[in-house]
């Protein structure tokens, strides 16, 4: 198997296309570091997992075992869910209707969300963008982001059900959802993204469609509590090892991946967590520290401003939404740093700029979004919001965020953050 930091570490901070000042990308140690690899460090008989908290799920399992869990709804809510997704699926890139360039409908083809017919020519081509209003046809049985965002969705539900309620049928099913992706010859996914996001009558895919396998997260996390669970074979975990590996050399090594990695908006932050987490997944921790590295020295100060603003985000139409969107970015990335011992929740740059800073600029904002001056088209949504409040307080131990978590409390009381971030709700 090809090691993916041999690969990595060379170009990585050679060739980073951000033009940014010394002093930007200087940073500043911080006094409150994580001082062990939380990953290595997981308690026996407990799942090792990267973004989500082992203590975390235990401590709500057992919380669970108490008739007046205050948890119950949310688990009620994800019972309901996995009890849904029990007879959904199974879902694979052969299944989508259209062809993707290559002749072979084992590569993934997605359309670009935000691109539309051009109304001035029969054809419709080529596409025009409209940002912010998504296009029908990107979620049409055309593409295959839709079943890709089924998938993770339902494995992830599954998998956490299976560990709350013991209840095998649910580790089964996710288990045969995660074979039929990526282990059955006949309806694997190739690992590459070369046709993602493509605009018709302009190009064949694109480095922005990266962001679709950003669902591939929550898939990692998910397999781990599988393989707690004893329903994945050793052999199936070493080849999804390898597809992993597979997938994060052509990120690192094509065209497209490259320019990706150039991006110095939310794109550029989700490569990196992408690359992160996969590396730790195929046992490569020195490529997860390296694109922890990359984060500090050039996503954080490269993206937030001293104000805590996130300028990339604030210029589109969605701006809130995508405020929220890059924040969550930001926490995985977090939780991906205590794998190697980095406290990215409390790093600062020599001019005060971090993940908290930018956490409290949009938390300024609970209770009061008819104050956020910026534009955002539609009704402002508070799910990512809330549970991005929840997280900060899990990660801070800070009251404050679950005070202002508390506007959105009632909206969101089915929310999965409850039983992934606990303490909120159980202070």
């Amino acid at each position: 198997m090809k090691t993916i930091s041999r690969i990595l570490l060379l170009p990585l901070f050679i060739q980073v296309g951000f033009a940014l000042s010394q002093d930007a990308t200087a940073e500043q140690n911080s006094n409150s570091a994580v001082g062990v690899n939380r990953c290595i460090a997981h308690e026996d008989g407990e799942p090792n997992l990267f973004i989500w908290s082992h203590k975390n799920l235990k401590f709500s399992k057992n919380a669970l075992r108490t008739s007046s869990s205050k948890l119950e709804k949310s688990h009620k809510a994800l019972l309901n869910r996995a009890d849904r997704a029990l007879n959904e699926g199974p879902y694979s890139v052969v299944f989508k209707t259209s062809v993707p360039p290559s002749g072979s409908k084992h590569d993934y083809y997605s359309i670009a969300p935000y691109w539309w017919p051009n109304p001035n020519n029969k054809s419709g081509l080529p596409y025009i963008r409209r940002d912010g209003e998504r296009n029908p046809e990107s979620k049409s049985s055309a593409s295959d982001r839709v079943a890709l965002n089924h998938l993770s969705s339902n494995v992830s539900t599954l998998a956490l059900a299976a560990y709350f309620s013991d209840d095998n049928r649910y580790a089964k099913k996710a288990s045969e959802l995660i074979r039929v992706w990526f282990l059955d010859k006949k309806t694997r996914m190739n690992p590459n993204l070369n046709f993602a996001q493509a605009i018709p009558g302009k190009i064949t895919g694109r480095s922005v469609g990266i962001i679709d396998t950003y669902d591939l997260v929550k898939i990692v996390d998910s397999i781990n509590i599988l393989v707690y669970l004893g329903q994945l074979s050793s052999i199936e975990i070493e080849v999804l090892k390898q597809w992993f590996t597979e997938y994060t050399l052509w990120l690192i090594t094509s065209d497209i991946g490259k320019e990706e990695r150039r991006r110095s908006n939310n794109h550029g932050l989700y490569y990196d967590v992408q690359v992160a987490i996969f590396s730790a997944f195929a046992d490569d921790f020195r490529a997860l520290r390296a694109m922890i590295e990359s984060i500090k020295r050039y996503r954080i100060p490269g993206h937030i401003n001293r104000k805590g603003q996130m300028p990339h985000e604030l210029k589109r139409t969605r701006s809130f939404h995508y405020t929220s969107y890059t924040l969550r970015g930001f926490l995985d990335a977090a939780d991906l740093g205590e794998c190697v011992g980095e406290d990215l929740w409390n790093f600062k740059t020599k001019r005060g700029v971090g993940i908290k800073l930018a956490i409290d600029y949009q938390a300024d904002f609970a209770g009061k979004l008819g104050t956020w001056k910026f534009k955002e088209i539609g009704s402002f949504d508070t799910k990512s919001f809330y549970t991005n409040l929840v997280r900060a307080e899990d990660a801070f131990d800070d009251v404050e965020y679950e005070k202002k978590a508390r506007h959105y409390r009632q909206e969101n009381n089915d929310s999965l953050s409850r039983l992934l971030f606990p303490k909120t709700l159980l202070r």
